[in-house]
C-alpha cells in the first residue's frame, strides 16, 4: 500500500523545499550559530528522541494490550523522530526559527543511521530490516539542507530580496501541505478502517506523551518547548513505512503506521493553536 501517487509526492516535496527555503530567508549565519550554542536543548533534544521516547515506545506496548502489527508500529514510530511534516508546526515559532528548521533536519538525518540500530534491537529479532542509507541520506540533505543554506545565503547577502520572497515561500509551502493532506484523505481514511478505536486512543495518548516529554525536557524557553513538543511529537513514520514495506510487506504494519501519521497532524494542530492563545494572552 503506498502513501502517496506521483502528484502528492511533488507536492510533499515542494512542501518541504520551499518551508526551509522560507526558513532560511529569514535567518542568518549569526542566528545558526546562536541556536546551535544552546546545548542543554540539544542535548535534551536528542536524549528524548533517541532514548527517552524509543523506551517509552517500548513500555507503551507492553502496558497496553494490541495487535502484534499496532505494536510493531508503535515501537518503530518511537525509534524514529525526524517527521518532516514537523516543519508546517516548528516554523510557526518565529523567535526559534534557526532551531526550527535546524533540530528537523538534524532529527531527520540522524534518524537514518540511528533508528534502524534502535528498531533491531526493540523488535522481535524474527523482523529483519532493509535501510536504504544512502538514498534516504541524500534526500534529506537534497529537500532539506540545500533550500535552507540557500535561503540563509540569500538572507545574508541581499536581505530585501530575501524579505521579499520569505513569505511567499513559506504561504508556498502551507498550501502545498494542505493539497498534500487533502490529496492523501482517502488513504488516511482507508487506514484507520484498520484500526480499532481502542488503538485510535493508544496511539492519541502516545503522541500527547511524547509532546509533554519534549515539552519539559525543552528547557524554560517556552519557544524552544514548543519547537521540541512538535519535533518529537511527529514522528518519522515516512522512513518507518519504506523499512516496513521492504522489510516485511507480508505484514499489515503499514496501516497503523498511516493511520497513526493521520493523527499526529491535527494534534499538532490544535497543540500549535493552543501555543498561539495562550502565548498571544501573555503578552497582552
Amino acid at each position: 500500500m503506498s502513501m502517496m501517487d506521483p502528484l502528492s509526492r511533488t507536492l510533499f516535496y515542494i512542501f518541504i523545499v520551499a518551508s526551509m527555503l522560507g526558513i532560511g530567508l529569514q535567518v542568518s549565519w549569526g542566528d545558526i550559530r546562536s541556536a546551535l550554542r544552546k546545548r542543554n536543548i540539544w542535548f535534551y533534544m536528542l536524549l528524548a528522541n533517541f532514548v527517552v521516547i524509543p523506551i517509552l515506545g517500548l513500555l507503551w506496548v507492553r502496558v497496553f494490550s494490541m495487535e502484534r502489527d499496532v505494536a510493531i508500529a508503535i515501537v518503530m514510530l518511537a525509534c524514529a523522530p525526524g517527521g518532516i511534516s514537523a516543519l508546517q508546526f516548528t516554523a510557526r515559532h518565529k523567535d526559534e526559527l534557526a532551531l526550527a528548521g535546524g533540530s528537523v533536519f538534524t532529527l531527520t538525518f540522524l534518524s537514518i543511521f540511528i533508528s534502524p540500530l534502535l528498531m533491531a534491537l526493540f523488535l522481535p529479532q524474527d523482523l529483519p530490516l532493509t535501510v536504504s542509507y544512502g538514498r534516504a541520506a541524500s534526500l534529506v540533505v537534497i529537500f532539506l539542507l540545500i533550500p535552507l543554506v540557500i535561503g540563509i545565503l540569500v538572507h545574508q547577502n541581499a536581505a530585501k530580496l530575501a524579505s521579499i520572497l520569505a513569505k511567499p515561500m513559506s504561504f508556498l509551502g502551507f498550501i502545498a501541505f494542505i493539497a498534500v493532506i487533502i490529496l492523501t484523505m482517502a488513504v488516511k481514511k482507508e487506514a484507520k478502517t484498520h484500526i480499532t478505536g481502542e488503538t485510535t486512543i493508544i496511539f492519541l495518548l502516545f503522541i500527547i506523551c511524547t509532546m509533554i516529554i519534549s515539552w519539559f525536557m525543552g528547557g524554560p524557553g517556552k519557544g524552544n518547548r514548543g519547537v521540541l513538543a512538535s519535533a518529537s511529537s511527529m514522528r518519522n513514520f515516512a522512513l518507518c513505512l519504506a523499512i516496513a514495506t521492504r522489510s516485511f510487506p507480508e505484514m499489515d504494519v503499514v496501516f497503523p503506521l498511516i493511520a497513526f501519521a493521520a493523527y499526529m497532524v491535527p494534534a499538532n494542530l490544535i497543540f500549535t493553536i493552543l501555543y498561539k492563545i495562550t502565548d498571544k494572552r501573555k503578552k497582552d
